[in-house]
């Protein structure tokens, strides 16, 4: 609960930010004629506007020697408070404003940050070393329904969205597989073309949990095939899903393996024109304020468009 002193600090700080920039001008100064022409202001204006100012606060802030006006001893220990404010604001609006000095909320996927971001971030801050980062690390319905609450500028995810509130652009694209344990009846079965996952419908399943963007996939593959699998078990990751595959504990839909199949696994080529997974860049087409997309958020977008197609596929999987 707020005290008495905070509610007063409040009032007061009302009172003073909207004459913060008057304030730093004449303790700049000392003199209110110079700090009208600083600020583009007739100086009658300015010893008005201080003078009931300082009437609203109830203190003196200045006070006049000769010629001349300095600060009083409330105006100096007020003084560094009033340029951080100023300081802050400017930050804020290069940020908004400037494509070099400006800050990008980016969130991916936890596959992507090991490698990918790090790399696609590596070779954009060499070329604009100002611009800062916020980065978050999430599941892609989070980060799809990030972006769309604006709260993030861009997500790099899989898959991409579809509808309308929402663009995206295609980096890469993966096959889906469906990966089995070695020596699995399936192998044979597939060794001379592509393979139903529906053929899979008795076997227990290693899917992703929910929210995961790979398990949306299977999900909709094996809907698409008229079954619902039987779970053994929902990873958290990929590796995690084939490794546990790999240990003989069922069968999973998964992207390939750009190194190839892990040991004590098969990936079978599966059939459908939707078995893919899609990694790309995402934003809201409305910009993350209210329809004002920040100039480092367009420069960083077309470096991932750019840089993207030849850095993920080599480091995905």
């Amino acid at each position: 609960m707020n005290g008495p002193v905070d509610d007063d600090a409040e009032a007061l700080a009302r009172v003073l930010a909207p004459h913060l920039a008057m304030v730093a001008a004449v303790a700049r100064t000392e003199h209110v004629t110079q700090a009208a022409e600083a600020l583009g202001t007739p100086q009658p204006t300015l010893s008005r506007a201080l003078a009931r100012l300082q009437g609203e606060l109830g203190m003196a802030l200045v006070e006049r020697t000769g010629r001349g006006v300095r600060l009083t001893r409330a105006g100096r220990l007020l003084l560094p408070h009033v340029e951080r404010a100023l300081q802050d604001l400017r930050q804020g609006l290069a940020e908004l404003t400037g494509a070099e000095e400006g800050r990008v909320a980016l969130t991916f996927l936890p596959t992507l940050g090991v490698e990918v971001v790090p790399a696609l971030l590596r070779g954009f801050r060499a070329e604009h070393p100002r611009v800062r980062f916020s980065l978050t690390q999430e599941p892609w319905a989070q980060s799809l329904r990030r972006v769309a609450e604006g709260g993030a500028d861009l997500a790099l995810t899989s898959p991409l969205p579809s509808g309308p509130e929402l663009a995206s652009a295609t980096l890469h694209t993966q096959m889906l597989r469906l990966v089995v344990p070695e020596g699995h009846p399936l192998t044979r079965e597939a060794a001379s073309g592509r393979i139903a996952v529906a053929r899979a419908s008795a076997e227990e399943f290693i899917l992703l949990k929910p929210g995961r963007g790979v398990r949306h996939l299977t999900d909709r593959l094996s809907e698409r095939e008229g079954f619902t699998p039987r779970v053994a078990f929902e990873a958290d990751d990929i590796a995690t899903a084939r490794g546990l595959v790999a240990a003989g504990l069922g069968v999973s839909v998964l992207p390939a393996r750009p190194k190839g199949p892990l040991s004590g696994t098969a990936e079978l080529t599966v059939h459908g024109a939707d078995a893919r997974r899609p990694i790309g860049v995402v934003w809201s087409r409305q910009g993350s304020g209210g329809g004002y997309e920040p100039p480092a958020v367009a420069l960083f977008r077309d470096h991932v468009r750019r840089v993207g197609p030849r850095v993920i596929p080599d480091l995905t999987g």
